[in-house]
């Protein structure tokens, strides 16, 4: 069966790089022995690539810390503390779900996960088996790769329901877990905040809600939220100051310092003017420089409806451009009737928006650009969209689903 997480050419030879400038350094030995006892260069072995990866954005940033420092919880450790910092990393591996949803077609091959369907009347009376098969059925679903991914981040923080690797908040220390998420598909903004805080921290359209086998539908919690029940739950809210969720894409040498995608834990901090003020002493949180190398990063902060119109942003020349399209090419598009400013219209962007940005950077490559430097896509602008009208929206395919 076809993998989605594998070691790329472009990380092999970072890490390689990676490992070169960490071997004359005098706290990497241990490091690095452990990255070539464990199989050295291969995808077997992608977790510790990923600690060699972030040593060295640790070290490119001046900071030597102490690898694998016991923290007094048990005989437990972190990856890296340094300055008051406790940091453990954790990569996400492909689920059991989400392999059974991969598909392969001679040389092609997929990934197809869907929301799960409600039990039928009659599936009680099926025989195990089969309601067995139902259930797993329900997990190859974004909503259930979800639910997996906060499964496995609180359960960071206890061992057999004791407490684990992160020591109670003293005053004096931070603890931090960070996630290589690549292997769940890549989340997104709106993602992450769903994975951190819960539905209540996403819009509506894109909140999960998982369907238990007994057709009870309930909202997905996050990470940090008091509701979570999950084994672990209440050990990492009482003890983890930051989540930081990265999926490193170029793997150029100072990606780490601009990608990652920090989370405090409400319950820690007074407000988040208090957790950022902690969160900027620590190293690889450099928004100046995400901004810079990332625009596309910030393209929510310009999304806005205002009636009929939906403004939204693209990035041209390695800036924010500003977009409007009209309600009535998302009608045209949908071949239905959406009343203006309704979630109906925005759940039609969304689900267009990929073909509304490639519409918008051919208008400006042709300098159809309105006077006020803004993009207007109306229902003429439809034609150039007929093409590839025949293509699913990208949702339903992907293990997140959002772009």
């Amino acid at each position: 069966m076809t993998s989605f997480s594998v070691l790329t050419t472009a990380e092999a030879l970072s890490t390689a790089e990676a490992i070169e400038t960490l071997r004359p350094l005098s706290w990497t030995g241990a490091l690095l022995a452990r990255a070539g006892e464990r199989g050295g260069l291969s995808t077997e072995n992608m977790a510790t690539l990923f600690e060699v990866r972030f040593a060295r954005a640790l070290h490119d940033c001046g900071v030597s810390p102490v690898y694998e420092h016991a923290t007094g919880v048990g005989e437990t450790r972190v990856d890296f503390a340094f300055d008051g910092w406790n940091v453990e990393l954790l990569s996400f591996d492909e689920s059991e779900a989400a392999k059974a949803a991969t598909w392969e077609h001679g040389p092609f091959f997929g990934r197809m996960l869907t929301s799960p369907m409600p039990p039928t009347a009659g599936e009680a009376s099926l025989d195990e088996s089969e309601r067995r098969r139902r259930s797993d059925l329900r997990k190859q679903s974004p909503e259930g790769e979800t639910l997996k991914a906060i499964e496995r981040i609180v359960g960071k923080a206890q061992n057999d329901g004791r407490p684990s690797k992160f020591p109670l908040p003293d005053g004096k220390s931070i603890s931090m877990l960070v996630v290589d998420a690549r292997a769940a598909g890549r989340p997104d903004r709106i993602d992450c905040r769903q994975i951190a805080y819960g539905i209540d921290a996403v819009p509506d359209w894109a909140g999960y809600r998982w369907i238990g086998d007994n057709g009870r539908m309930f909202p997905i919690v996050g990470t940090f939220d008091p509701r979570n029940p999950m084994r672990g739950a209440r050990h990492f809210r009482e003890r983890v100051h930051f989540l930081g969720i990265v999926s490193e894409e170029t793997f150029e040498r100072e990606e780490l310092q601009y990608f990652i995608r920090f989370y405090h834990n409400p319950g820690l901090f007074a407000s988040v003017v208090d957790a950022l003020s902690v969160l900027r002493n620590f190293p690889l949180f450099q928004p100046d420089k995400t901004r810079a190398r990332r625009p596309d990063l910030f393209l929510h902060e310009v999304f806005e409806v205002q009636g009929a119109i939906v403004q939204f942003g693209t990035v041209i020349d390695g800036a924010i451009a500003i977009c409007h399209v009209h309600g009535d090419l998302l009608e045209d598009i949908e071949e239905r009737s959406l009343p203006a400013g309704s979630r109906q219209m925005i759940e039609a962007f969304h689900r267009h928006e990929d073909r509304l940005r490639r519409l918008a950077l051919e208008k400006a490559a042709r300098g159809l650009i309105e006077r006020d430097g803004k993009i207007f896509l109306g229902p003429k602008d439809l034609d150039p969209l007929e093409d590839d009208s025949d293509q699913a929206p990208r949702r339903p395919a992907t293990v997140w689903g959002r772009s």
